[in-house]
């Protein structure tokens, strides 16, 4: 199968996870034997340092960035307000994805058309070819009228939760399947890594008369998002300060870029003003490691007991906590939009209120008064993701849903049934959602990479 596949930004030019998961579908889908092109921007201001060859994606594939943004994500989102100059991309837009439909295609698979515009999903029908549109926000990516009627379109939703956010937002989405972003879950995990389980090695430790918590085996806390307030890491601060003053020792690491201006440097100083900015703290620190690429960070959750899930605001799924999973730390979320789907609460994780570091606190200290607790979360956390939430798993879903779309079929569509049976669905203990009223990590920018 030869697929197109259209992003407003790729790999290694990318913003959050939007982005990294088509490229994760893109692998996914090559695996299976499939041949994959991609067609997006150019933004060289989100070049990584040194990093001058964007014409090949991260797994080999071939990248085409001839499409324009109508606007600019260098320095936050600024959108580009000319009617004269939006209608001048639009045309040069389409030009070339029609060049690129010309050349025959099974199918076009869609991701971010932020800056994009509704313009650019019109064309891509016109080819008549099975059009699937992965939605990875929780905010739908155009109205109810602009919904196209094309029987070949069809929308995916990144979790039960984008899709309730859909229907929600007046979109005939009911039946459109979920396909979850997933994660890359055989490069995580000590098989991987070549490091033993921290869990494994403390719960030894523990077993040898030294208690977790203690100076001689501090409990390893990991966070990784972007250091911005909707992200929560400033909850993740906040308890680490209580941990502190009830005497538990522990060890901490912040990882991410700096997304919004001054929020890092006032997480600095409050772990300063209780006296754990770098410095020693019971058996172990408290630091920042900054923005870590996917290898760095498998090695980072390879030294992690814990990983926490912090965001505030309703998230289309939450990779991350699928990578944490994966790597075989306990995972402790705060189950916002689409990550309540990742846990089973008390059985592959455990949930705490968002923004509410008390609850926080009281969800390690559940840990702690249970060690065996913290095993069979992480063991329980890690099976779950290797079976429902990797890339193969998410890449299979597509392969069937191409195979599946028709133009004899609606474009709302009936297959979820089929698609929605290979993959976890809601459960009791989700919470609804509706659109975040978070910004896009692309709204608020400021990125230092920090080499882990």
């Amino acid at each position: 199968m030869r697929v197109l596949v259209v992003t407003n930004l790729y790999p290694p030019q990318e913003l959050g996870g939007y982005g990294r998961s088509i490229a994760d579908f893109v692998w996914g889908l090559q695996q299976r034997g499939h041949q994959l092109q991609v067609l997006s921007s150019d933004a060289p201001y989100l070049n990584p340092p040194g990093c001058t060859e964007v014409s090949v994606g991260p797994s080999g594939e071939p990248v085409h960035r001839g499409l324009r943004l109508k606007g600019t994500y260098e320095g936050g989102v600024k959108p580009l307000a000319d009617p004269g100059a939006r209608a001048a991309i639009d045309a040069a837009n389409a030009a070339v994805l029609r060049s690129w439909l010309a050349r025959g295609w099974d199918g076009v698979l869609l991701g971010n058309l932020d800056l994009f515009g509704i313009e650019l999903l019109q064309v891509a029908l016109e080819a008549a070819i099975p059009v699937l549109h992965h939605v990875g926000f929780v905010s739908p990516p155009f109205g109810p009228q602009q919904m196209p009627a094309a029987p070949h379109y069809r929308l995916l939703a990144a979790s039960a939760a984008v899709r309730q956010g859909l229907v929600a937002a007046g979109l005939p989405a009911s039946g459109a399947p979920v396909v979850y972003p997933g994660a890359r879950c055989e490069l995580f995990g000590p098989a991987a890594t070549g490091r033993p389980s921290a869990v494994a090695s403390a719960a030894a430790l523990a077993a040898a008369g030294h208690p977790w918590g203690t100076p001689a085996n501090p409990l390893k806390l990991g966070f990784a998002g972007l250091l911005m307030g909707s992200k929560g890491a400033h909850t993740v601060v906040e308890a680490l300060i209580a941990l502190h003053r009830q005497g538990m020792a522990l060890q901490a690491s912040l990882a991410g870029g700096s997304f919004q201006t001054g929020y890092r440097e006032q997480l600095e100083a409050q772990l300063a003003a209780a006296g754990l900015a770098g410095v020693v703290v019971g058996g172990g620190v408290v630091r920042f490691v900054g923005q870590l690429q996917r290898p760095q960070l498998a090695r980072f959750w390879a030294l992690q007991q814990v990983g926490v899930f912090a965001s505030i605001h309703p998230e289309a799924f939450g990779i991350v906590g699928a990578e944490i999973m994966a790597s075989g730390a306990a995972l402790l979320t705060t189950g916002v939009g689409g990550a309540a789907e990742l846990i089973e609460p008390g059985v592959s994780g455990l949930r705490f209120e968002p923004g509410n570091a008390t609850s926080l606190v009281e969800a390690l200290r559940q840990l702690l008064a249970d060690p065996g607790l913290l095993v069979r979360l992480a063991a329980a956390g890690e099976q779950r993701a290797r079976a429902c939430f990797s890339v193969q798993t998410a890449a299979a879903q597509l392969e069937q849903l191409f195979a599946a779309q028709t133009p004899g079929e609606a474009a709302g569509g009936n297959a979820a049934a089929a698609t929605d049976a290979a993959a976890p669905g809601p459960h009791k203990w989700d919470t609804p959602t509706g659109n975040s009223s978070a910004p896009r990590p692309e709204q608020n920018r400021d990125q230092a990479p920090v080499v882990f």
